[in-house]
């Protein structure tokens, strides 16, 4: 992954000056939408993480979660190249990143939460759910000592600064190896209504847990397309005009990745890898689309 990585850094300003160039000709004049996705944020990754979003704000234009949803919807169009900022899971640190860094710059950004993390309160508990179900290769000992859950208190304040609440499961199981339906709507649906229940809020977002196709599956997408407007991946892609909205393509992205790293996954300089995968998903979202339809109008 180290030497892939290495390589693509290599090649962003090629891959800028191309988009320039076609942009310029207006051989591709269309505009890029990229999802960036973050876990956690450690204390000692701050500055890096500010110097890369401050890089990134002066090439690309940060939008908010309500600006999205209107271009995913056909509403709107993309004016310049653009970004939405997401965090996966319910980490405590996201809420300190976004009263130091974000809210500061104006940046809006969706958290999806695991609902039944966000829910502890004792911080024991929530460090050993954390090991059960969310970093399954390491021990309650080994894991940082600041790292903590959101709680309820926690996702209110992101309301009330303007930020945006998504789903991400119940417990962060891997949606592909539940196989009954009502396994996936404990994991899927019910996150959504307890968010729902304790915030007074209507969640429309949902992300799957893990972000690879092999860890969903079509049963699982037609559960997540009955509840929710927009169902995000972890898979890398622009999301251009057509996208579907339960495919939403997204960017995982470190602080401690160089700027030319960033710049060429943004520029699409390892979209081939997840091509086929999309083509699935998007395959999934069309023909779950089609099942909806039917079962409506019977």
């Amino acid at each position: 992954m180290r030497l892939l990585h290495h390589a693509l850094a290599a090649t962003y300003p090629a891959l800028n000056l191309l988009r320039k160039v076609e942009q310029f000709t207006g051989f591709n004049g269309s505009k890029h939408l990229r999802v960036l996705l973050y876990h956690d944020i450690a204390p000692e990754e701050h500055k890096d993480f500010e110097r890369q979003l401050g890089w990134l704000s002066r090439r690309w234009t940060f939008i908010s979660p309500e600006h999205f949803a209107a271009v995913i919807n056909g509403e709107k169009t993309i004016q310049n190249n653009s970004l939405l900022l997401t965090f996966d899971d319910g980490f405590a640190s996201n809420l300190t990143v976004t009263q130091k860094i974000l809210n500061p710059m104006g940046i809006q950004a969706v958290f999806f939460v695991i609902s039944d993390l966000v829910a502890i309160e004792d911080h024991e508990e929530a460090l050993q759910f954390i090991v059960s179900h969310v970093m399954a290769n390491t021990t309650k000992y080994n894991l940082p000592t600041y790292l903590d859950n959101m709680k309820w208190s926690d996702l209110e304040v992101l309301l009330e600064q303007g930020h945006t609440i998504g789903a991400h499961t119940r417990t962060h199981a891997r949606l592909s190896e539940i196989s009954s339906s009502s396994g996936l709507a404990d994991e899927i649906v019910t996150s959504a209504e307890s968010l729902e229940n304790h915030l007074g809020i209507h969640i429309e977002h949902f992300a799957y847990t893990f972000g690879d196709l092999s860890s969903f599956s079509s049963q699982a997408l037609l559960v997540a397309q009955k509840r929710f407007r927009y169902v995000y991946s972890g898979l890398r892609g622009n999301n251009s005009v057509g996208t579907s909205s339960f495919a939403i393509r997204r960017d995982s992205l470190k602080p401690s990745n160089s700027h030319a790293l960033v710049g060429a996954f943004l520029e699409g300089g390892a979209d081939f890898l997840y091509r086929p995968s999309l083509n699935q998903l998007e395959d999934w979202a069309g023909r779950v689309s089609i099942d909806i339809n039917s079962s409506s109008q019977q």
